[in-house]
């Protein structure tokens, strides 16, 4: 990331970093909030400062848990590659936490200021749009989300809403890679958001516990260590919690099973007609499908059939 932040059109401008505060880094980490407070912060009564806070209005009441934009580096002035290694290993150790501490890297002509309400705007505008509250759309796995399971009505209306941001790097639960999710140069979109992404949105919480189990579950367990992580898990995760709700499964605990085996055994266990039978089980009895399942003893084989 340090050529790419240091690359000509991206120098001329600021360079930022976002970070969510609550996550909270032990204090000797070198991108806690003491630290880079220690290195960037400065005593300022007035004026433009290094940090500064970024007062999501659902959470307003208290700063100290709102996200800091902290300048990494002024236009034409090259960026520390210390804090940007320092950024990528934090980012990759993080990717599968269910809250994230690195949450984007931005590039802006905008002051810290300036560019701290946009931000707020924006989470304003999306929320409005989705019937509700600030959106924090710059959490890392709700940014990828949205770029590969949103329809391309909904990308470019968000990316519309970056117009002050001339780059925007969010990283990925691949290894922490970071992501490009670049402006539109074209007007406004005549259409708004996407009504029919609105779902998929709703179910946010319970896909991103579903890649993170499995993402875990293949870490910790020896026999799915070599079962390789979708580049496309996002977007099957969502299939697979929308099509456990379609098929009438109301308990968090039989969804998860559900997604989990079918991410792992695809349309092995999805099409399978027994565990379809005791999914109709479950559906009476709410929070039973993986002890059915497994009791079953059925024999599923694992397939790159999806």
């Amino acid at each position: 990331m340090f050529n790419e932040l240091n690359r000509y059109d991206n120098f001329r401008r600021y360079r930022y970093l976002l970070i969510d505060n609550r996550v909270v880094l032990h204090w000797a980490n070198p991108l806690s909030l003491e630290k880079l407070t220690q290195q960037f912060g400065e005593n300022k009564a007035f004026g433009e400062k290094k940090l500064t806070t970024v007062l999501r209005t659902d959470l307003d009441y208290d700063p100290s848990v709102c996200p800091t934009l902290i300048q990494l580096a002024e236009p034409s002035i090259l960026t520390d590659d210390v804090i940007i290694d320092d950024i990528s290993r934090q980012a990759t150790l993080e990717r599968f936490w269910s809250q994230r501490y690195i949450c984007a890297y931005l590039v802006s002509d905008q002051k810290p200021s300036a560019l701290a309400k946009q931000l707020i705007n924006i989470g304003n505008s999306i929320g409005r749009t989705l019937k509700g509250s600030y959106y924090p759309f710059f959490e890392p796995f709700r940014m990828q989300f949205l770029d590969e399971v949103g329809s391309n009505q909904s990308k470019a209306w968000l990316k519309a809403q970056f117009s002050q941001i001339y780059n925007y790097y969010y990283p990925s639960i691949h290894n922490g890679k970071f992501i490009q999710f670049t402006a539109n140069k074209e007007p406004m979109p005549e259409k708004s958001w996407d009504v029919d992404d609105n779902l998929p949105i709703k179910n946010i919480r319970i896909i991103r516990t579903l890649v993170n189990a499995w993402a875990n579950n293949r870490l910790q367990f020896e026999e799915q260590q070599s079962l390789p992580l979708s580049k496309d898990v996002i977007t099957e995760a969502t299939q697979l919690v929308e099509q456990a709700k379609q098929l009438g499964l109301v308990d968090a605990g039989d969804i998860l099973f559900w997604g989990i085996c079918g991410l792992r055994y695809h349309q092995a266990f999805t099409q399978n007609p027994k565990v379809l039978m005791l999914t109709e089980l479950a559906k009476k009895t709410p929070g039973t499908l993986s002890t059915q399942v497994n009791n079953a003893n059925i024999i599923i084989e694992s397939t790159n059939i999806k």
